[in-house]
């Protein structure tokens, strides 16, 4: 693993911003090609959306981590929420709650970052809330990018496998 990076962050919209240019910069450090750095950022971004918009956890606050190998980034997010599934969302397009009382259409978000990822996976988290678990292949801007990226993984222990 070349790097992980582990936020507890309030359920505040205002940080969202924040974890996604931590990403961000993360990966433009390492080289990563622009492609996958927006990839990335969105996935980032949509997971703690729906934290921050959907948990209702009564701790109010939530755990990212970020775990950057050479040939993938892994991103868990971790709520004490209300808990869900994929089955238990209301189908895309349809209306549902929103901040303050309102309401909106919605549930694109799990649907893309579907799409952008090399896998996602649901856990329920105990005894509350909902663990979710993101991973996204790297492409580097050149070879000397990717080769420094693996000497990197290798010189702070090499290829781990991250565990759920």
């Amino acid at each position: 693993m070349i790097l992980r990076l582990s936020l507890d962050l309030p359920e505040d919209a205002t940080f969202v911003r924040t974890t996604r240019l931590l990403s961000r910069t993360l990966l433009e450090d390492l080289k990563v090609n622009k492609h996958d750095i927006d990839d990335v950022e969105t996935i980032v971004a949509e997971l703690c959306t729906n934290v921050v918009r959907h948990a209702r956890s009564k701790e109010t606050h939530f755990l990212v981590t970020l775990e950057y190998y050479k040939p993938r980034v892994v991103i868990t997010v971790t709520d004490a929420g209300e808990g869900f599934t994929p089955k238990d969302v209301a189908p895309v397009g349809t209306i549902r709650a929103d901040f303050k009382e309102g309401e909106r259409m919605g549930g694109w978000g799990l649907l893309l970052v579907e799409g952008l990822t090399d896998k996602l996976d649901f856990t329920a988290t105990d005894p509350r809330g909902t663990t979710v678990r993101a991973e996204k292949n790297l492409h580097y801007e050149t070879q000397g990018d990717a080769q420094e990226a693996a000497e990197r993984d290798r010189s702070s222990g090499g290829e781990v496998t991250a565990s759920k």
